[in-house]
């Protein structure tokens, strides 16, 4: 006998599948996207990530407190130079 039984038979993750596959097949057909087979949306993103599409870095910058760790590393940089100098 197995330690740990299954709770769950076949058919409640089908359904999920399923379930998962047709959000992702709505949002590609609003994207103007084409699939030759549904369960290739099974599988994991459906939205891009080229330069293009992405708006997180490449658009906006980088979040404020990236921002002022940068700063900091810099000033920190800038200090240890500093010292290295006299």
């Amino acid at each position: 006998m197995k330690p740990h039984q299954k709770n769950r038979n076949r058919a409640y993750y089908r359904h999920h599948r399923n379930r998962i596959i047709q959000r992702k097949t709505k949002i590609a057909k609003q994207s103007g996207w084409h699939s030759r087979f549904t369960g290739y949306f099974a599988k994991g993103k459906v939205h891009c990530s080229c330069w293009m599409c992405t708006q997180k870095t490449n658009r906006n910058g980088f979040p404020h407190s990236q921002v002022m760790q940068l700063e900091r590393l810099e000033s920190q940089l800038c200090e240890y130079l500093n010292e290295r100098e006299y």
